[in-house]
């Protein structure tokens, strides 16, 4: 292991504008096609895009990650764990939760907005070559990929890639080497209108990134249903794929105020940087997947870089604990029923039996009857309230009227209340909670973006 493995790694914090960060915010948001969702079309396009580049997705091992719940954190946790061990390291993650430079993270932090600049500059001559040869206009999510496999190609020993939406037609599907590692975490329902309205459908979206010929490991799923569409894809592909039980007694976890701690068969009790029992899980997925790496690579997997790395793993917006107006206020940007119960089970945890005031705002489309019944067990109120913001990922995505959310929650027999300006809905919550427990702001990213500036860290 080398010495850098024992350096901590860069902060996750947003970086401040520049010019460089607004040419391509400018550039992205402003001339790239529409986002439509994963498609034949968007794939083949994006193939056609990458190939234009020559192929940068396929000059590094990769770790693609899909799933309904947690690919975030294993990616970030993946990615950690390699860094720990001497290797430089690009992930891929998106959505972003708070600056666009976060999708693009190059040891431990984001990317400088200037590289990143430099390296659209570069692709734009092939974006407008795909659209001349009659494939249409690349959307925002195609060029982000693109951005980030280039970025990535020459500078780093592995690259982790994280998915938009499913995985069979979303545009990081364009990974064509055989020693691809493709990593499953839990599935559930989402994004139906895109994906399939049974768990069966999406779990077939998901296995389409198995390597044909290689290896994947997955979450053991709680679905029979799911298991038999994993292995039945699996064997379709000739891919070796390895179950990972998330619970006891292959992992215990204990989670208080000072954060999470787990118990690995194997490991000694290992301090995780992300909080929630859930990430015990999502930790020791990231683990098997990078142990599979070092088996096949012929590298040994180190205690101390193990501890060091599960230790050190960042992610925004995820039980982000930020100061505003002198309270605690909880981020996190859990947005369906299935990451909503992992953050209440947290809030369980850290706060035994408390009821805690809820600034809620969803995304249209999303089940807001099943959300608040989720969330039901700990909220003392809801203050509803929307978002107004357009990305490149959901143009002019629109928020549920908090009107329609307060009186949802009220017919749960819940105390809530209105107020659609996300600043003012934090004073309000803030209002109604016990100095010694936090507000609690969640339900999309798009809100987490309206109400962190200017905040500081708990």
């Amino acid at each position: 292991m080398s010495s850098k493995a024992l350096q901590q790694p860069a902060s996750v914090d947003p970086p401040p504008s520049s010019a460089a960060l607004d040419r391509v915010l400018r550039y992205l948001l402003e001339e790239m096609g529409p986002q439509q969702g994963p498609t034949g079309a968007g794939l083949d396009r994006a193939r056609a895009l990458l190939a234009a580049l020559g192929d940068p997705q396929d000059r590094y091992p990769a770790v693609h990650v899909a799933g309904t719940a947690g690919k975030g954190s294993v990616s970030v946790f993946v990615a950690s764990l390699l860094r720990a061990h001497g290797f430089q390291v690009g992930a891929h993650l998106s959505p972003h939760a708070y600056c666009l430079l976060e999708r693009f993270q190059m040891d431990g932090g984001p990317a400088p907005a200037e590289l990143v600049d430099a390296e659209l500059q570069r692709i734009r001559p092939a974006v407008a070559a795909v659209e001349r040869a009659g494939h249409g206009r690349p959307s925002f999510f195609e060029v982000t990929n693109a951005i980030a496999f280039s970025l990535f190609a020459g500078r780093v020993d592995y690259g982790v890639i994280e998915t938009g939406v499913g995985g069979l037609l979303d545009s990081t599907n364009t990974i064509a080497r055989a020693d691809k590692l493709a990593v499953i975490t839990p599935i559930g329902l989402d994004h139906q209108e895109l994906l399939g309205t049974t768990v069966a459908e999406i779990a077939r979206q998901k296995a389409g990134i198995f390597p044909v010929g290689g290896r994947a490991v997955a979450a053991r799923p709680r679905s029979a249903e799911v298991a038999d569409v994993l292995t039945a894809e699996a064997a379709r592909r000739g891919c070796d794929l390895g179950w990972v039980d998330l619970g006891p007694p292959a992992v215990r976890a204990r989670t208080g105020p000072d954060g999470t701690d787990i118990l690995l068969r194997g490991h000694p009790p290992l301090r995780l940087g992300l909080t929630g029992r859930h990430q015990a899980g999502n930790a020791r997925l990231a683990l098997r997947a990078v142990e599979a790496i070092a088996a096949r690579d012929a590298w040994t997997v180190d205690a101390d870089a193990v501890r060091l790395g599960l230790r050190s793993t960042t992610l925004p917006g995820r039980f982000e604990r930020r100061l505003i107006g002198g309270r605690t206020t909880l981020l996190d940007g859990a947005h369906n029923p299935m990451k909503l119960a992992a953050l209440v089970a947290t809030l369980q945890e850290v706060y035994p039996g408390a009821r805690l005031p809820w600034v809620l705002a969803l995304k249209q489309g999303k089940d807001l009857h099943a959300a608040l019944e989720v969330i039901a067990p700990t909220a003392a109120l809801v203050v509803a309230t929307e978002f107004a913001t357009e990305d490149g990922d959901h143009p002019a995505a629109a928020s549920v009227p908090a009107t329609q959310i307060a009186m949802a929650a009220r017919e749960r027999g819940l105390q809530a209340v209105v107020e659609e300006e996300p600043a003012c809905a934090v004073t309000r919550a803030s209002q109604h909670a016990d100095l010694d427990l936090p507000v609690v702001v969640s339900g999309s990213f798009h809100l987490l973006a309206t109400v962190r500036p200017g905040t500081t860290a708990a």
